[in-house]
Order: structure tokens, then sequence, then C-alpha cells
């Protein structure tokens, strides 16, 4: 029996095993729940020509998946491993389908051996496809190579090293070795090719060991079948392995990139709490630990390892499959252990959801997405924190998060010396003010809505408040993982700002500006028929016709999580800050996406108020170091976080919102 009727004989039913693997995991992703379009900046590719999102799908494939510009500007080294493994994997695995195209189907049967771009995919050293799989190797050993020394050797604080992880550096590991040795053992042989020396590190291998007393042909044969059995295991566990990242993360990656979210195909009759991209997104995670890191939550609490990325992915990723997965299907889900559920409970509350790690993370995962769909699955399984039953319950009751009589919402205007009529006085305007809770029921906050109002006036805006018919955006239940709670609240909101006939929509609390401009659609199902804007977005259309103030002060501006990373709004707080004269404006160390969060997110603070304060206090050391007199935020809750930060810690700081600050400023 010759090797290759060996090969083939034990390959194929490998190959189904796979095959077997692979349609779990996608039935699995199937079980996804249908979610709206996503839109990352390239716009929905639901809407653009078959053309468009080929080119859309090509270039993100290739700027992101292959080349990944984020490990470049991140990690140069991991970026260099990772280019060097992937591209040499890609070319190897290009010259083996195309080889076995040429001999199996287009030689035997359409008999097309003679023409000598067919012939020369399968014969053995030709110059061309020699040199390709020389170069393909080397490329694959030296980032392997890479990889084993930051693995094991540099091993960074973040590196999480798992069996799993060692079965992939094992497993890679012993394909390289025997597909060299086979190489090397070929070149000794009988089968040799024209130009065997264009095996640039193979042939002069071959040399050194050429004086050895073997049978050369029969060896080649045993590892031409050792070396190929060996990587159809290997292929064979991809399903079943973090192996599979290498084909989930290329669909992340491009999916996200491009901005369109997998839909489940067909009909299934159970649904996870999580969307098919999100399922997808478990099977891509690298489990690299970059996220760690960049996550300031477990900075602040380090004996937390729940709280990390890749542990809530892990962790989830193996509830999923001890209901789904193959030994599932085979004896049985398994019930998730208890004291698991409640250790992934912590870590998920505990995350601040600012949104940090999906910035660097080098298969796109949508992180915060993903992190509110674990908390509505730890809501279904009633495995949360306590307070949060409080929550809901004043929130669907009160309409607030105060628990306050809802009518009392303008409250803040009644120390204004004289209170406009956009304040609870109009029915109809062009543009209605949505105060938010904060700046309703907290005093702390109450100069923000009088300063906004100081402003609109100032520039003419004809806008107006909904009072007592403005309800809670809904947005701390959404992301507590009660967002049909949530559901009800937006409907009367949205119909609020519909009677009114207003064409916008200005709040200056980051939250409900994300809910409304992000939330609100998705949840009604069509769009809002008005235009959303943060208060500083409407600042820039009017600042250069206020009359303005100099402020020869040094200033510093902290990004709020839900307008910047969440909203991606970064530039329209800036240009205010700077279109103040005289004003001497200077970045932290850590600014626009890769700013720090304030602690105060989440719903941290009502979980783990001492893990709230230790953020907040990372955060105000960066102030510190920039020497500025004025700490400027655009969100009120990040005002009242890091206010509370700098007078335990004794900094020297006034913090203060941008609208407060061009208030301040306004001429009298």
């Amino acid at each position: 029996m010759s090797a290759e009727i060996v090969f083939w004989i034990v390959h194929l039913p490998l190959i189904l095993l796979f095959l077997v693997g692979m349609g779990i995991v996608i039935d699995i992703w199937r079980k996804g729940r249908k979610a709206s379009p996503v839109n990352h900046g390239q716009g929905s590719a639901r809407t653009t020509s078959l053309g468009r999102k080929l080119f859309l799908f090509a270039r993100a494939f290739v700027t992101e998946a292959w080349f990944n510009r984020r490990l470049w500007r991140n990690d140069r080294w991991r970026w260099l491993a990772h280019i060097l493994l992937l591209s040499g994997f890609m070319l190897l695995m290009t010259l083996s389908g195309v080889a076995a195209l040429s001999e199996k189907v287009l030689y035997h049967l359409f008999h097309l051996g003679h023409i000598p771009w067919i012939s020369m995919w399968y014969t053995a050293d030709h110059p061309v496809t020699g040199l390709l799989n020389e170069i393909g190797g080397t490329l694959m050993t030296v980032g392997f190579l890479f990889f084993v020394v930051r693995r094991y050797i540099l091993r960074p604080s973040q590196q999480r090293n798992g069996p799993m992880d060692h079965w992939m550096v094992i497993g890679l590991g012993l394909i390289l070795l025997t597909g060299w040795t086979a190489e090397i053992i070929r070149l000794n042989s009988t089968d040799i090719g024209p130009m065997p020396q264009i095996a640039f590190i193979g042939y002069p291998l071959s040399h050194l060991v050429s004086g050895l007393p073997l049978d050369w042909d029969f060896w080649t044969a045993v590892f031409y079948v050792g070396h190929g059995l060996l990587t159809s295991a290997i292929i064979v566990t991809i399903p079943f392995s973090k192996f599979m990242h290498v084909i989930a993360g290329g669909l992340v990656t491009v999916l996200n990139e491009v901005g369109l979210e997998a839909s489940p195909v067909g009909e299934t009759t159970e649904t996870l709490p999580y969307t098919v991209r999100q399922l997808m997104e478990l099977d891509a995670c690298t489990r690299c630990g970059e996220c760690v890191t960049w996550c300031p939550t477990y900075a602040a609490k380090p004996d937390l390892d729940a709280i990390t990325p890749l542990r809530k992915i892990e962790t989830v990723h193996t509830f999923v499959w001890q209901q789904y997965g193959l030994w599932a299907r085979l004896f049985g889900p398994h019930t998730p252990d208890q004291d698991a559920l409640e250790a992934h409970s912590a870590g998920t509350y505990d995350c601040t959801l600012c949104g940090r790690c999906a910035v660097v993370c080098p298969v796109h995962i949508d992180t915060r997405e993903l992190w509110i769909a674990m908390r509505q699955d730890l809501v279904q399984q009633g495995v949360y924190p306590e307070p949060l039953d409080h929550l809901r319950e004043t929130v669907t009751t009160r309409h607030n998060i105060s628990g306050d009589d809802n009518e009392e919402r303008l409250i803040w205007s009644q120390n204004m010396p004289i209170i406009p009529q956009g304040v609870g006085g109009k029915e109809h305007a062009d543009v209605v003010y949505f105060v938010g809770c904060v700046s309703s029921f907290y005093p702390q906050s109450y100069s923000v809505p009088q300063s906004m109002v100081k402003i609109l006036e100032e520039a003419g805006v004809d806008y107006m408040t909904l009072g007592g018919e403005e309800w809670c955006c809904g947005f701390p239940l959404i992301i507590a993982g009660m967002k049909d709670e949530a559901a009800a609240m937006a409907r009367h909101n949205i119909e609020a700002v519909r009677q009114s006939g207003a064409k916008r929509l200005v709040a200056t609390c980051p939250s409900c500006y994300h809910t409304w401009k992000h939330e609100y659609p998705q949840i009604i199902g069509e769009p809002l028929g008005f235009e959303v804007l943060h208060a500083t977005e409407m600042l820039t259309e009017v600042i250069d016709d206020l009359k303005l103030k100099p402020l020869e002060q040094r200033v510093t501006y902290h990004d709020p999580c839900d307008l910047g990373r969440t909203s991606g709004v970064y530039e329209a707080p800036r240009d205010v800050i700077r279109a103040i004269p005289g004003i001497e404006f200077v970045e932290m160390e850590h600014h626009h996406e890769y700013s720090l969060c304030c602690g105060g997110g989440g719903d941290v603070e009502m979980a783990d108020k001492e893990l709230s304060e230790a953020v907040a206090k990372d955060r105000i050391a960066e102030v510190k170091a920039t020497e500025a007199k004025v700490l400027l935020s655009a969100c009120q809750q990040c005002k009242r976080t890091l206010a509370g930060a700098a007078r335990r810690d004794k900094v020297r700081v006034r913090v203060m919102d941008v609208v407060e600050l061009v208030a301040r400023q306004l001429t009298d």
C-alpha cells in the first residue's frame, strides 16, 4: 500500500470530523439573535452595491485581518509575529490548494498536465513553487519563534498560558519540525525535482545529513504521511480549540470594520442572548491578553482575574459549549457551575463598560456590546448584584435614577435669576434640550443645565425642555442587562419629542446622547425623525457667534467614555475649548480613544464604590501630571466622579463641564 493511499485513508475521516466540528460551530452561531447593522465609519454594507461590498471586504481583510493596523500601533513585536505567521500560513495553504487542484483535478480529470503553468504546481523543486514553499515555511518558522519567545521567555504580565495555549504551541511546532524534516529527507532521496537548490534553507541542511546511512526514499514516504496526517490532526482540532480564532477572527475583523452584522441563516429552535456576531466573537478572541493591560478596573482590582476581558470571553465560551458543544450533543448539556457563574457575574459587573479594551483588540471585538449582552444573560439567570433590583424598581416606577418625584425635573432652574420661557414654558420648539437624570436631580450638577440654557439663550436658539414628561433615557437599565425594561421609557420619550415638533434634540449627558442616537432607533426599529446632538456638537455651531472673555489658564480635557469611544465624538469638545481666547490646552498622557475611564460608568458605583474611586484616582493622577488648573469634561457623571477623586487626593484642580466653562466666559 502506497504512502499516498495510507494518507488519504486516514486524512478523509479526519477532515469529516473537522467538517462536523465546523457544523457545530456554525449551528451555535445560528442560535444568536438578530441585531441591527453596526456602523464603524464605513457605512452600512447592506445599502451598498455588490461591487462596493466586495471592495470593502477586501480592503478590511488586507488592512485589518492580514496587516492588522491595530497591532502595528500597539505592539510592533506582536505585529511582526502575526504578519509572519499568517503570511506564511496563507502562502503554504494556497500552494497546497493549487497543487491539489492541478494534480488531482486538472491533470487527471481534464488531462491538462502537459501545460507548464499547471504542471509546475505539483513538480517538486520547480523554481517558482520551490521558492514560494521555502519562503512560506521560513515566514511561519520565524513568526513561530517570535511567538514562543514572547509567550514563554519574555512573557508580559498580561499573558495567560493555559492547556490550550500549550497545545497550540506544540501543534504548530510539530508541524513546522516535521515539515522541515520531510523536506531535508526528500532532498536526499531519489524524488528530487529539477532545481533542488532553490530550497535555500532545506537544500544546505540536506547536505549536512547526506552521509547518514538511511533509506532516504523510505523515510521520505514516512515523513510525507506523518507530516500530512499531523497537519490534518491539527486542522481537526480547529473547531474545538483556540485555533478557531484563525477563522472567526478574520470574519469578525472584516464584519466589524465594514459595519455589517452577521444574521442567522434559517430557523433555529433556540436563541442565545447574544447576537450572531457576538457568538463569533467568542471564537475570534485570541486570548492574547492585549486588553488586560488597558483595563482600568483590573488595574485597580488585580486580585479579580474575572474582570479581565479575556476571562469573561473564555468563561462564556465555555458555558455556551457546555450547552451546545459536541460533548453536550453526545451526552446532554451541562449546567454551568454556580460558583463559576457568580465569579463571572462579579467580573462582568465590576466592568465600567469604558470600551478601552475594544480599541486595542487585534480582532476588533466590540467588547462593550458583548459585556452588556453578558449582563443580559446573567439577568436572565438571576445572577447579578442586588442593588440593580432597586435601580430597576426606581427607574421603572419613578422614571428617574434618584427616586424623586419626576415632576421636579426642572428644580435646577429655581435659583436662576430669570427662568427663561424655554425652561418649561413651551410646548413646541425647534430644539428639545434633554437634561438627563443626573443634572435634573443632583445639586452638584445643577450648574450644567443652567449653563446650557444660558448659552442657548445667548445664541438665540428656539428651544424647550420636557419637564416632567422627560423620563430617564433608560441607559442605566440597558447597561445593567435590563434592556427590555428600558423600551417603555424610550417610546415615551420619543413620542414626547415628536409631539413638540422639534427638528433636533440636544443632550449635555453623553449617556443620554448615546442612548438617543444609537439605542433608541434599534429599540423602536425605525429612524427617530429628528437629529440628535451632544451639547458640544451644538456649541461648535454657535461658538463663533458668542462673545467670550479670555481665560489665561492651563486646562486639560477628559474624554467621557460614552461620548468618545462609544459614540465617536472627540474633536467637538476640543474645538469648543480652543475657541476660548487665551486658553492653554494640554492633553493628558492618555486621551482620545486611549483615554482612561473616570470610574463612574457601567453602574459600577452601585456594585463596588471603592473600585469606582480607585479608577478615578488613576485618572486624577494623570490630571495632576499636566499641571492644569482646570479639568474639563463633557459629562456630568465624569465631573462628579473626578471632582470627588480630586478632593480625596487633595489635587488642586477645578473640575468643570465644557458647557459650564463656556457659559462662565460669556461677556455680560
